[in-house]
């Protein structure tokens, strides 16, 4: 089985409130052979407000996999065991060089890392 890859959507089985939430991954594909990866959730609620925030980044439905409106919630950024990601059913999507830049900045932003380059 090959490793999640950055920018890859996957499903989770189920978060903390019993949802299969998407989340993206984030961390280089070196790092994800173990048992945890980084990851950032993804949200459809409070869109309107969250849409407008340094560390939110907007999908609309149908980017990449996703089935609604939502944002990826840097803020959220954290560890996640790869058994808890649905692999079997392969990733939604991939988001593309474009996108990943945005999320790239919002993780520097809500992390207060002065982005390079």
């Amino acid at each position: 089985m090959q490793s999640p890859r950055r920018g890859q959507i996957y499903r989770l089985k189920s978060d903390n409130v019993g949802k299969p939430r998407p989340v993206l991954i984030v961390s280089p594909v070196q790092l994800n052979g173990g048992s945890y990866l980084s990851g950032v959730p993804f949200t459809s609620q409070q869109l309107e407000k969250r849409r407008t925030l340094r560390q939110c980044v907007w999908f609309a439905a149908g980017e990449f996999g996703l089935t609604s409106d939502c944002v990826v919630k840097a803020d959220g950024v954290g560890f996640y065991k790869i058994s808890d990601l649905r692999i079997s059913e392969g990733p939604l999507g991939q988001v593309d060089e474009t996108k990943m830049r945005l999320v790239s900045a919002a993780l520097c932003y809500a992390l207060g890392i002065e982005a390079v380059g």
